[in-house]
């Protein structure tokens, strides 16, 4: 996490609709960014969108020549959309049982490292599953989070005009197999692991979306405006 010197914390509207169509919230997340981007000076709060998406595959900019698709008729069998996206990285899959976090924020000059942004995102993830006494690690070369060679969080992000768009996704429980269908973030056979897995019991989505609510609100210097 950055140690520089910090600036007095922006507001922040804090959006938490539960399980939403992920389109619905990429469609609003491309609005308000590009909003934000072309009248910096309107006073258009910044926001961060908390949900549990629909089930999507998004392939991102940095996608190689190879499809990242491994099974697109399971994908199809089990409704599951492909999406291009403009954020870094390549494919992954949303869905059910994990929580994403999608700041729209405006960076502020001192805030322009987007190598540190990533690595405050991470440090986000890393600090909720210690929430759980879950030691989560990154992995020198590549984004994310990760419990020894097992993946737990995916991070990519956008950004223009200096506004942020994507984020980060969090495997919390349920079936994550659609990732066997797809080559995760450019990994061949990187496997996959949610809370619950480590856990072995049951764990309430909600106080997860809380932790991580107020982690980021920490990490990245913002105040949830009232």
């Amino acid at each position: 996490m950055n140690t520089a010197v910090r600036t007095d914390p922006s507001k922040v509207q804090v959006e938490t609709p539960g399980k939403v169509s992920f389109g619905e919230i990429h469609t609003r997340m491309l609005e308000l960014q590009s909003d934000l981007g072309e009248h910096p000076n309107h006073e258009s709060p910044e926001r961060i969108f908390l949900f549990e998406p629909s089930p999507v595959v998004t392939v991102g900019s940095r996608n190689s020549e190879e499809s990242p698709i491994l099974a697109p008729e399971k994908l199809q069998e089990q409704g599951i959309e492909i999406r291009e996206v403009d954020r870094g990285g390549e494919a992954t899959y949303h869905g059910p049982g994990q929580l994403l976090a999608y700041p729209v924020i405006r960076l502020r000059e001192e805030e322009r490292d987007l190598h540190n942004l990533l690595r405050n995102l991470e440090e986000a993830v890393i600090l909720t599953l210690a929430d759980w006494h879950i030691v989560g690690e990154r992995r020198g070369g590549h984004t994310g989070v990760w419990i020894g060679y097992e993946k737990i969080a995916a991070v990519g992000l956008s950004v223009r005009r200096w506004v942020t768009g994507h984020g980060l996704a969090l495997c919390v429980n349920g079936d994550q197999r659609a990732f066997d269908w797809i080559v995760p973030c450019g990994l061949q056979n990187c496997e996959v692991v949610t809370m619950e897995d480590l856990l072995g019991t049951s764990i309430d989505f909600k106080s997860v979306e809380d932790r991580l609510r107020f982690h980021l609100l920490t990490v990245l210097n913002r105040v949830e405006e009232s």
